[in-house]
């Protein structure tokens, strides 16, 4: 089966093409205005030329807007499948106090913040950007919010998992063709992670 996706690479292939015959047409036309009227401006060549570069930009803006802007709702159940995952978290005890999480902070003008959190046999470092740290009584703080997490899940995962776990929320794009015409049909829309850890004082600053 051909991908949804294809629409999308066809749509950008005739926006191309639509561009080299507006250059061609344009450039033709005048010539002809040129040779045959001995006139280098009409107004009806003018208005032709603006209709033919209006349809283009709007093509283009569209295609642009579908492909690198896009920006679906998390509950639009059209264009969006959703997962979440729940893993246990173990603690890391290394130097120091035992600690779920290790969060590394960059002192720079473009600081950029990382969370590591620990499993058994592994460890995985997420950037702030996808990720937050919640502690205390409300599995879900003010960043997780964006996210449409089931507040009821989590709360059922704080008992099984002591508040100590990591909930991997993936959007995938559906395979239809309204998503393929952004070429995003089957692909990750987003991925966040939301740690779960009792308190701040199993956060660990480097």
């Amino acid at each position: 089966m051909i991908s949804w996706n294809i629409l999308g690479i066809l749509l950008w292939v005739a926006v191309i093409l639509y561009l080299v015959f507006v250059i061609q047409n344009i450039r033709k036309r005048r010539i002809a205005m040129i040779i045959k009227q001995h006139k280098h401006f009409t107004w009806a060549n003018f208005i032709i030329d603006l209709l033919e570069i209006v349809v283009f930009l709007f093509a283009l803006i569209y295609m642009f807007n579908r492909t690198i802007l896009d920006n679906p709702d998390l509950e639009d159940a059209s264009k969006i499948t959703a997962t979440v995952k729940y893993r246990p978290l173990v603690m890391s005890t290394g130097t120091g106090n035992s600690s779920y999480v290790t969060l590394n902070s960059s002192k720079k003008k473009m600081a950029t913040q990382t969370y590591t959190y620990y499993q058994a046999g592994s460890k995985t470092t997420v950037s702030s950007n996808v990720a937050t740290v919640a502690d205390g009584k409300n599995p879900l703080d003010i960043n997780a919010e964006k996210i449409p997490y089931n507040e009821r899940q989590l709360k059922r995962m704080d008992k099984k998992y002591q508040r100590a776990y990591v909930a991997i929320y993936t959007a995938q794009y559906k395979k239809n063709w309204q998503n393929g015409l952004g070429m995003h049909a089957g692909h990750i829309a987003t991925r966040y992670y939301l740690i779960r850890i009792p308190d701040s004082s199993f956060i660990k600053q480097k």
